[in-house]
């Protein structure tokens, strides 16, 4: 059965519009997706030669996001460690002054540094996440500026990556990494070094000069973050003069010179005003300069900050580490064996790259300048008086800031410039045995340094750790939260974990616990560098962080006679006598007493050591401190208040944690 009328037709089944009468569909409308669209959609040929023409840049970006991942797990192992605390504490006790931010500390002269810890004590105080995220921004910007530099310095040609891995995986850099005042350092150091590197080139290239304003730009900002930035213009120049001009150095280095002398003497008057606000700074700095007494110390620290760190840290070492400060900190121990081959494997690729390459050895002359300059000076003239030259020579954080001219240098040593062909400083011909049997060299090399840099970074995190001050800020800050009105708190010094005994008064508890208190907080609770007068709540900070209730390690009184609780008073006088004589030097005398109402607020003479202090006596059962000074055998306690006092026992010596009693917060 059929039926027609109007716009529609029925046969039986659905009325439908008639073909003629649909309208047209709008031209703008969207066309809803049908599987396998996409597949017409996308040009795939089109999108595998655009990857093909980007490849290098995308395996680098690749590369960095592995490293920044890797890293960023690496830090979470780790905490705040010793500069880190004593930074804090500066810029909490500070405006944000230009006095504040030329303050020079053991010869280090940073305002880039104090002014990132001025805002951070003051936003994020000890939280770690947050400071780790600012070294792993730091970290993701020069690694982009490494692969930046490398593009222009040699073009888009696969072997950058190699040179991109030397810098991203050298574990002489990993150190610095975890500790996080030397990771603020040294990053925008590194960041300095590849962009000012990458204006001149582009400066040397083209000729404009707002390339050179680039370069001054980028020297000013790593001389607010490291002094070793004064050595950038010298790296800068022998870069030039070796590798941008040809023919023999010494007249290259002339022509170099007076070609481009206006950002040279730009660079120059830098340099001159910031030793000069340097200089003037250092006389607040705890570290003087000063010339070694004898040169073998100063061949023995070159020598060994070769062949134990450098070179070994180099190829991928130091393999395994030395840990100290309570495993917070490790320093270079590569095994014997392996510092003797690395030292081989350095040798011959210094030989193969001088054999093959011409200008080669300038690479390598640059890379031991810088060293010489920005890492055995400073040493030599600032902490060789200090320490033992062996020592210093395994700290990598020495050495840590060669790492980009490391990469940069070996580069040069291998590569070709952007724009000139393979065999531009080749100086023979290569065949394809030749050829293939240098990549697999090449391939060997590049193998055992990546397999030995993340040994080496997994080792240091098995061999070190910041549980210890980790555990020491969550359970002070839980404790200061906790403590009860009234508590008093002996100011004791910090483990040394934390904070070495060498930053004076900034190492001790109530500069670095303190400011984690609240204004509620600091309402209940008192500070006392020295215990004077009664005080029942008397509490010390133990090394793991917690309150305990204060104890007096020393002496103590002969225990009484059965029966008795007091002294005997003869005469209005109580003559106390210690089990065997009290310590020599500064202390404290703890008296433990029980007074009447009648005697309430009088005063009672205690003589120790012939010097006699009066202490005020309260009602009730109670223990005094006195500060003392020296030995005795004995203490008298005499005064017309006696009548009304009963004397406890006594002990004289130092303020310890004790190992009982009350302990805040509670050990869960």
């Amino acid at each position: 059965m059929s039926h027609t009328g109007g716009d529609v037709s029925y046969t039986g089944g659905e009325l439908e519009p008639r073909p003629e009468t649909l309208p047209e569909r709008p031209q703008n409308l969207p066309v809803p997706y049908r599987r396998g669209d996409l597949a017409n959609v996308i040009d795939w040929p089109e999108l595998a030669a655009w990857a093909r023409g980007r490849g290098v840049v995308l395996c680098g970006l690749v590369l960095i996001a592995a490293q920044l991942i890797w890293k960023s797990l690496f830090l979470s192992n780790y905490f705040f460690y010793q500069d880190d605390f004593h930074f804090m504490e500066l810029a909490l006790g500070h405006s944000f002054t230009w006095s504040y931010l030329t303050l020079v500390g053991a010869g280090h002269w940073f305002p880039g540094v104090y002014a990132i810890c001025w805002v951070v004590a003051r936003i994020a105080l000890y939280n770690w996440a947050f400071a780790s995220a600012i070294t792993i921004v730091m970290l993701a910007a020069a690694s982009l500026a490494a692969l930046r530099l490398l593009r222009t310095l040699f073009g888009n040609r696969p072997a950058i990556l190699v040179l991109l891995l030397i810098y991203l995986l050298c574990p002489l850099v990993i150190m610095d990494t975890r500790w996080w005042s030397a990771a603020i350092e040294l990053l925008p150091l590194q960041l300095a070094i590849f962009m000012a590197l990458n204006a001149q080139v582009h400066y040397v290239r083209s000729g404009r000069f707002r390339h050179a304003l680039a370069v001054a730009a980028w020297l000013a900002f790593g001389l607010i973050f490291n002094e070793k930035a004064l050595i950038l213009p010298l790296l800068l120049f022998a870069i030039t003069s070796a590798f941008f001009m040809e023919g023999s150095w010494p007249r290259t280095i002339g022509q170099c010179l007076v070609k481009y002398w206006r950002s040279w003497l730009l660079e120059a008057a830098m340099v001159a005003v910031y030793a000069v606000v340097f200089a003037s700074s250092l006389r607040t700095s705890t570290v003087q300069p000063r010339i070694p007494d004898t040169a073998a110390g100063v061949f023995t620290l070159i020598w060994e900050l070769l062949k134990d760190n450098f070179v070994p840290g180099a190829i991928g070492g130091p393999w395994q580490w030395f840990p100290t400060s309570e495993a917070q900190y490790a320093a270079a121990a590569p095994p014997p064996t392996l510092a003797w081959l690395s030292l081989i494997v350095a040798a011959a690729v210094i030989i193969a790259s001088i054999v093959a390459h011409r200008y080669a050895w300038r690479a390598w002359a640059i890379l031991a300048g810088w060293l010489l300059a920005a890492d055995v000076a400073p040493v030599v003239v600032g902490r060789i008086a200090e320490m033992t030259p062996g020592v210093l020579a395994l700290q990598t954080r020495y050495v840590a800031d060669a790492v980009p001219v490391l990469a940069i240098c070996v580069g040069l040593a291998f590569l070709p410039l952007a724009g000139q062909p393979d065999t531009a400083r080749k100086k023979h011909a290569v065949t394809a045995d030749g050829g293939q049997t240098g990549r697999l060299v090449a391939a060997g090399l590049v193998g055992a340094f990546v397999i030995g840099s993340v040994w080496s970074v997994q080792n240091l995190q098995s061999t070190t750790s910041g549980l210890v001050s980790q555990l020491y800020v969550e359970n002070a800050q839980a404790a200061v939260a906790e403590a009860p009105a009234g508590t008093v708190i002996v100011d004791s010094v910090v483990p040394s974990a934390l904070m070495i005994s060498a930053f004076g008064k900034y190492a001790r508890t109530s500069e670095l616990i303190g400011p984690m208190e609240s204004a509620a907080d600091a309402a209940r609770i008192r500070w006392t560098s020295q215990p004077d007068g009664t005080i029942d709540h008397l509490m010390v900070f133990g090394s793991d962080g917690r309150l305990h209730q204060a104890a007096v390690y020393g002496p103590t009184s002969v225990p009484f006679s059965a029966g008795r609780r007091c002294q005997r008073v003869r005469n209005g006088t109580a003559v106390v006598r210690f089990t065997f004589p009290a310590y020599p030097g500064l202390g404290v005398l703890r008296i433990a007493y029980l007074a009447s109402a009648a005697v309430n607020g009088e005063d009672v003479t205690v003589s120790y050591g012939g010097s006699a202090q009066l202490l005020t006596v309260r009602a009730g059962l109670h223990a005094a401190y006195l500060p003392v000074r020296g030995s005795a055998l004995s203490v008298t306690v005499s005064g017309a208040a006696m009548a009304g006092l009963c004397v406890g026992d006594m002990q004289a010596g130092f303020i310890v944690p004790s190992s009982s009693g009350l302990v805040i917060p509670q050990a869960y």
